[in-house]
């Protein structure tokens, strides 16, 4: 559970159209292979970062859960949009 910070969630949503071709390319193809409708993810570390993908237009898909390296790679523009743009919001509870 939290650490200094407690639970504090972030939420962004990216629109693939706003980014360059190329990018936008690789982003979708990463996004394609995520452990969709995944288990509850460990922090690789305390006070590690953990992520969840949802796909608003795909609600099926379930929800993918990572932990902060599954956001490397191709799926850095992911993570470069949230921490520019996304906004604090309520930690849901879990339980």
């Amino acid at each position: 559970m939290g650490g200094i910070a407690g639970n504090v969630a972030l939420a962004a949503e990216l629109e693939t159209s706003g980014l360059p071709s190329p990018d936008a390319s690789r982003l979708e193809a990463a996004v394609t292979g995520l452990p969709w409708g995944g288990g509850d993810v460990a922090p690789a570390r305390p006070d590690a970062f953990r992520y969840e993908v949802d796909l608003p237009d795909e609600p099926g898909r379930g929800t993918a859960v990572l932990d902060e390296t599954g956001l490397e790679g191709d799926l850095a523009p992911l993570r470069s949009h949230l921490q520019q743009n996304g906004t604090v919001e309520p930690a849901r509870r879990r339980g």
